[in-house]
């Protein structure tokens, strides 16, 4: 019944859809990967398959072959699925192997809140108050963000400024002591990427898979951006993606919201207006190594690595060992074709 329903939501966005092939080819084509797949094709849409652009209709993963590969214990290493999934975990291991990633300032599980390696009791407000005053001024900080620890989309995740940080405490307190988040510097982000859009970290999506012979294989790449204010730049809050040709690094023409927003088209960023097609990526190629190292670190079998570029260079953020790989398919026209892929949906 769910999948009814978003395909008939899916329905009433792709009829105000300008770029849609005419209507007897998507039925067609809708009915073909039905038949194909032997289930409902909600990818059809989710993928914007239905627009002129996409060609190859037939090579892009369906939604339970897409489950099938994030989920499974033939795919999943469920001790590298750990670390990934825990920001902690995840933090500890960076700053164990020198990994260029945000540093780890404190944390807190609970109402227990850990800075230099001790332990503090909290169990009011204004002792939070007291406890972040300590963080920023023994760190010399003026903002820091903090995360959920296993939360993912763009969840859980709040930016404490020093300026205003009793009011801000006074909001979001409850939620941090009944809570477990990890805290973190604030990135500062590469000029050139501000320029596109300054309020949210955008970052660099990498989809890498390990063949049967452990290398590492980059399926494909893409950014992300916040939009509308937002200080977040996940799709699933209100983000846009825009596939990157990897031979240069570079933006390609169109990004892409979700369906559940819109299902927009965009050439520019909707906030600054920053024209995406050629914009090439500071430090792409150091970016793509970064995760490609990070897979030889933590060699799960699928992980899609999120990668910040600083005026430094780049960082990884997080990530994902269930990463939504079907953002990346765009460029490389569906990953039904891709010889790694194949690899891995014949051992499920």
């Amino acid at each position: 019944m769910k999948n009814f329903l978003i395909g008939i939501k899916s329905i009433i966005t792709i009829s105000k859809e300008k770029n849609k092939k005419p209507i007897l080819k998507i039925i067609k084509e809708f009915l073909n990967v039905w038949w194909i797949h032997k289930e409902f094709p909600i990818h059809y849409f989710s993928r914007f398959l239905y627009r002129r652009d996409f060609v190859d209709y037939k090579n892009f993963i369906p939604t339970k072959k897409y489950y099938k590969l994030v989920f499974s214990n033939k795919i999943q290493n469920p001790s590298y699925a750990g670390i990934l999934q825990n920001k902690l975990f995840f933090g500890f291991m960076c700053e164990r192997n020198l990994i260029a990633a945000p540093r780890l300032t404190s944390y807190n599980i609970d109402n227990n809140f850990y800075l230099d390696g001790k332990k503090n009791k909290i169990k009011s407000n204004s002792e939070l108050v007291s406890f972040f005053e300590k963080v920023f001024h023994s760190l010399d900080l003026t903002r820091v963000i903090v995360k959920e620890m296993d939360t993912k989309g763009g969840k859980g995740i709040f930016v404490i400024l020093k300026k205003s940080l009793q009011e801000q405490i006074h909001e979001i307190g409850h939620l941090l002591l009944s809570g477990s988040f990890i805290h973190q510097d604030f990135i500062n982000q590469h000029p050139e990427i501000n320029k596109i859009y300054k309020h949210s970290i955008n970052t660099l999506r990498f989809d890498i898979c390990v063949d049967n012979e452990g290398s590492n294989h980059l399926l494909g790449s893409g950014m992300r951006f916040g939009a509308d204010g937002s200080l977040i730049d996940n799709r699933s809050q209100g983000g846009l993606f825009v596939p990157i040709d990897d031979s240069n690094g570079s933006l390609l023409g169109k990004g892409y919201s979700q369906m559940g927003f819109g299902a927009n088209e965009f050439v520019k960023h909707p906030t600054t207006d920053f024209e995406f097609k050629g914009f090439k990526i500071p430090c792409y190629n150091e970016a793509k190594r970064l995760a490609m190292n990070m897979s030889e670190l933590i060699p799960n079998r699928i992980v899609g690595w999120d990668i910040a570029i600083t005026p430094n260079g780049p960082i990884v953020v997080e990530g994902n060992h269930d990463s939504n790989i079907t953002m990346t398919e765009i460029p490389y026209g569906g990953y039904l074709k891709h010889p790694v892929v194949q690899q891995l949906l014949k051992s499920l």
